[in-house]
């Protein structure tokens, strides 16, 4: 009898370990998954929203290739670790910068030693992003709850901003080798439009682009909840802390309104690539040699 219950807590045993382990297979699986999805989160001490896009997957199954893509946020604030980071292990050698003038001279990028800057700027006020807390919170009163999806629309559509990422494809299509850092002020909008551009541009399915935009709420989630208490100290209006919350945040209406957008104005975001970005056959086939693998 004793030998027969030690047979079965041994049987017991060896199942919950089979368990176990093949949870702990799922759980690395979803995590390889989701790194495919997002690429890989860069945590640099200056930077809160910086991703290699490496990883990501293509509808015809080819990867993105590391250390050749790169979004940010504000490189600002880098640290002399940061920039070792970007350059010795990420191999960066170009930095766009999508900010306005005026944001750029009130937050320039750190230098970095052997990369090169360009400021290609997506909106067409040179002081766009430029205020005191309290001239934000008049300007955030008198938004409309709808006005990201608006500025979303706008991206894909004015003229100026058409032209800054007619810019930036330009450049992508020079590098033949090293990193691209491409960048605003919180990484998620004017790098978010370019994000969706050149995922498309390499054939990666939207709903991978979706999932990867939207990763930047995690990101910016400290950085968001700062904000909006260095609001309160100024104002406690709801609207003022509304609009800033929505213009704190990646949602799938912004995004989906520029692709909406483009659907209308120019029919698919493929018509659209050749048409506005310029980007011929050739081009679309090199871009994908350049920065896609097996």
């Amino acid at each position: 009898m004793n030998l027969t219950k030690r047979i079965n807590q041994i049987g017991l045993t060896i199942i919950a370990e089979i368990i176990a382990s093949l949870l702990i297979v799922s759980l690395v699986s979803a995590n390889q998954s989701n790194s495919k999805i997002n690429g890989t989160e860069i945590k640099l001490s200056g930077t809160a929203n910086t991703f290699d896009l490496g990883g990501i997957q293509t509808k015809d199954n080819r990867y993105i290739k590391q250390n050749r893509l790169i979004r940010s946020d504000a490189l600002s604030a880098l640290s002399s670790h940061d920039k070792w980071r970007l350059t010795q292990q990420h191999h960066l050698i170009v930095d766009l910068d999508f900010r306005s003038a005026g944001e750029a001279h009130q937050q320039p990028d750190k230098k970095i030693p052997h990369v090169t800057y360009h400021r290609l700027s997506v909106m067409p006020d040179p002081n766009f992003g430029v205020h005191t807390q309290r001239q934000y919170a008049n300007q955030l009163a008198l938004k409309h709850p709808n006005n990201m999806t608006l500025f979303y629309q706008k991206m894909v559509t004015n003229e100026h901003s058409i032209k800054a990422y007619q810019a930036m494809f330009k450049r992508l299509l020079q590098q033949n080798h090293g990193a691209v850092l491409y960048h605003c002020t919180y990484g998620k909008d004017r790098t978010g439009i370019a994000t969706m551009l050149i995922l498309s541009s390499l054939g990666v399915r939207k709903t991978t682009i979706m999932k990867n935009y939207l990763q930047s709420n995690q990101a910016l989630k400290k950085t968001t909840h700062k904000e909006i208490i260095a609001m309160k100290k100024v104002t406690h209006n709801r609207n003022v802390l509304a609009n800033l919350k929505r213009s704190r945040t990646a949602r799938r209406s912004y995004l989906t309104a520029a692709y909406t957008a483009i659907d209308q104005k120019y029919g698919s975001i493929k018509h659209y690539l050749k048409i506005k970005m310029r980007l011929t056959k050739t081009d679309i086939q090199k871009l994908r040699r350049l920065y896609l693998t097996k």
